[in-house]
């Protein structure tokens, strides 16, 4: 093979690797480099209490204890669950006594980055 063919190869293989790389990345659920986040952690925080989430929810020292604690929710959960499980609580467990959230769209969000701020 020249010279030129062995670029030709070489820069086709390195298009494909970065393609089919990028593919795989965006299947698991990583977002590029260049992405926005969505939603805005402090947007989020008002809506949080605009809600009335502190009633039952308590974050630091603030809130109340009859539902889990979020302190630390952004740890332990991804965007994906928590989109559903907001959306829908029940469908994690049926007996679940939390309503579904209110947000919608952008809200929910802005609510959604607020949870995942929480480490």
């Amino acid at each position: 093979m020249n010279r030129i063919m062995k670029s030709v190869v070489a820069g086709f293989a390195f298009v494909m690797l970065v393609t089919v790389g990028g593919a795989i990345g965006a299947q698991a659920g990583q977002a590029s480099p260049q992405a926005k986040p969505a939603g805005d952690a402090k947007q989020g925080a008002a809506i949080y209490k605009k809600q009335n989430c502190a009633l039952c929810h308590r974050v630091g020292t603030t809130g109340g204890k009859m539902g889990p604690e979020l302190t630390k929710v952004g740890a332990k959960r991804d965007r994906v669950w928590l989109q559903k499980y907001l959306v829908n609580p029940k469908a994690e467990n049926p007996k679940n006594m939390m309503p579904p959230v209110k947000a919608k769209g952008e809200d929910l969000d802005h609510l959604i980055a607020y949870m995942l701020s929480l480490k």
